[in-house]
């Protein structure tokens, strides 16, 4: 694989977001469920965490789509299916990806219509994708460290 300048920082910078934010959104999904949803707290900070942890991702995926591909996706789901299609992440990974990119955007443009107890659903269940793709990016980041360094 080539790897046209990546930007080592930035993704270590945005892994750290992501991270900081599964931390946060993984003590909110240990609370039950009545508990959870009537505090609109942490509805809303789980929220928030959602955002911050998806942008990152679709960052990074932004960014390796551009210098590992040099294509520039037309939607954020397009950022993690391109990867997928070219090998750079499982592709069924992608696929999984793809959709938390739609649930963002849902989060950001449309706040009305979240479903928080699906939310909390997937707070439980679909975290494991992000942990597998920061695996899969970290795979990436140390052959270019490698490559630079070697």
């Amino acid at each position: 694989m080539k790897y046209r300048q990546l930007n080592l920082a930035r993704i270590r910078e945005k892994v750290t977001d992501i991270k900081e934010s599964l931390a946060f959104l993984r003590q909110y999904a240990m609370q039950n469920d009545e508990t959870f949803l009537k505090n609109k707290e942490a509805v809303h900070a789980a929220r928030y965490s959602f955002i911050v942890l998806i942008e990152a991702a679709m960052n990074i995926a932004n960014h390796f789509c551009a210098r590992l591909l040099d294509k520039a996706p037309e939607t954020y789901a397009e950022t993690f299916l391109l990867l997928g299609e070219e090998g750079i992440i499982d592709p069924q990974l992608a696929q999984r990806l793809a959709q938390m990119a739609k649930f963002r955007n849902l989060l950001v443009h449309g706040y009305g219509k979240v479903d928080d107890r699906r939310m909390l659903r997937s707070m439980r269940e679909d975290l494991s994708d992000v942990e597998a793709f920061i695996r899969e990016i970290t795979k990436i980041v140390m052959e270019a460290e490698e490559k630079n360094n070697g």
